[in-house]
């Protein structure tokens, strides 16, 4: 059953139009990855749908209701969490304050509240030792499990990851993967990322689209991606 569906969408920053025309939808428990060259217009795509820029026509449909012009803070109640490329953590607030501020539209007082934090330090242990550890002493890929866990303290349909592996030590590149996949296959949430590693992220996804000067050149399995000469040759460096 679709969960998202984009249509139509046309949409940039003021009068400069980035994304022409872009079709996406995604199942409710798929994980799809958006990959391109650099500028291709994935980034914009997101907070299209987030409700980071301005958007000229199209329609964005979330479980069938039409979310196109619900501003980005009351996204979070249609089920959409949003985890940006970069500023996605309280550098000087503690691992379990930034949980606390990913749970903001909970009562911090009720039983819900720690019943979510218990699940996000079951999916993250590393967070559970070390609660009141200031964000900005963890590693990469540390802020990036942080990042994660205050999106999921809502308890998402739907988690948009803008470039989860970026920056980060091969060796947590393996670690940040593990943790999408087991988000999507044991929480039922669908997963939408951008992703630089692309080969890594079809070989994990359900379907991947190539975006290329903010259009869709190419839609398919991911593994059809992976095995396709075209994607090859112009989007996968080879």
């Amino acid at each position: 059953m679709t969960l998202l569906d984009v249509s139509g969408l046309k949409s940039g920053y003021g009068e400069f139009i980035v994304i022409h025309d872009v079709d996406l939808s995604i199942e409710r428990d798929e994980m799809v990855t958006i990959i391109g060259p650099n500028g291709a217009g994935k980034s914009t795509l997101l907070k299209s749908i987030v409700g980071l820029t301005d958007i000229k026509t199209g329609e964005i449909l979330l479980n069938d209701i039409d979310v196109t012009d619900v501003p980005p803070e009351e996204k979070i109640y249609n089920g959409i969490c949003y985890v940006p490329q970069v500023d996605n953590v309280f550098p000087n607030l503690t691992i379990l304050e930034n949980l606390k501020m990913g749970a903001w539209a909970l009562d911090s007082t009720d039983d819900t509240f720690e019943d979510r934090v218990e699940e996000v330090y079951k999916r993250f242990p590393v967070l559970e030792e070390r609660p009141q550890q200031k964000a900005r002493t963890l590693s990469g890929g540390q802020q990036q499990m942080v990042a994660m866990g205050a999106a999921l303290m809502l308890d998402p349909n739907l988690l948009i990851l803008d470039e989860p592996s970026a920056g980060l030590a091969p060796q947590l590149v393996d670690d940040v993967f593990e943790k999408i996949v087991e988000i999507n296959e044991q929480s039922e949430t669908a997963v939408l990322m951008v992703e630089q590693n692309a080969r890594r992220a079809l070989e994990e996804s359900d379907r991947g689209v190539v975006l290329d000067l903010g259009e869709t050149k190419m839609r398919g399995a991911g593994t059809e991606l992976l095995e396709s000469d075209e994607a090859q040759e112009l989007y996968l460096g080879t």
